[in-house]
């Protein structure tokens, strides 16, 4: 790390970005909003959350390193699963953004996947033509953890919108799966829901939160 203790002949811009390094660090570990977090089911990191103006308390804020505050991104906290929802801001030190409760999952389901054949140690196994062996391996299934709005939600100026009766809202991370597609059905809360749009306009490059509007299917 550099030494900025002598402040003569510096880049300032490198000086603010090193103390803002230091003091988001310290925050981070010792900060009385502070938690341990798991990123995607994956990483370790801690962040900040903190309160917002919202119910129950579904709607935080959280704080943390640029690389690990992304839209759609998952962060498991204390044992619950929180969705970050808007677009992150960056200062080039942190990044802050809005974070709202899962309170369902979505079951999901991939495509099958082409993988090459290896052995008990990790290496390819070959044909008599010393080519790789191709294996077909069944797609899995995952149970996502999504955001529920049945009754009512808030648009993007904040305003309480009411759903038709029948009609739910599901908010999850933006992933390109065989069941997710208009008038593909599934399954939620001892209902079957029938998928009428899906909302794309938080989602860029890829990265995001996509939003299904189910209408309920009434039984025949």
């Amino acid at each position: 790390m550099k030494d900025y203790s002598n402040y003569h002949n510096i880049n300032t811009n490198a000086k603010f970005a090193h103390d803002g390094e230091l003091m988001l660090n310290e925050i981070l570990e010792n900060g009385f909003e502070s938690y341990d977090a798991i990123l995607n089911n994956d990483k370790q990191i801690r962040i900040v959350m903190t309160s917002k103006y919202a119910s129950e308390g579904e709607l935080r804020g959280v704080i943390g390193h640029i690389s690990d505050i992304e839209r759609g991104s998952l962060l498991e906290i204390e044992g619950n699963q929180w969705l970050i929802f808007s677009l992150p801001d960056d200062n080039k030190i942190f990044r802050k953004a809005n974070i709202r409760l899962c309170n369902s999952t979505f079951r999901l389901e991939f495509d099958k996947t082409t993988v090459l054949m290896r052995d008990e140690e990790g290496n390819l196994v070959l044909d008599k033509y010393e080519r790789p062996i191709p294996i077909e391996v069944e797609g899995k299934v995952v149970d996502e953890p999504c955001i529920v709005e049945s009754k009512y939600y808030f648009n993007n100026r904040n305003e309480q919108i009411t759903l038709p009766e029948d009609r739910i809202l599901v908010s999850m991370k933006y992933q390109e799966v065989n069941n997710i597609g208009i008038n593909k059905e599934f399954d939620l809360y001892k209902s079957k829901f029938r998928i009428t749009f899906i909302d794309y306009s938080k989602v860029v490059n890829g990265t995001g939160v996509m939003t299904l509007t189910g209408e309920r299917v009434m039984a025949k």
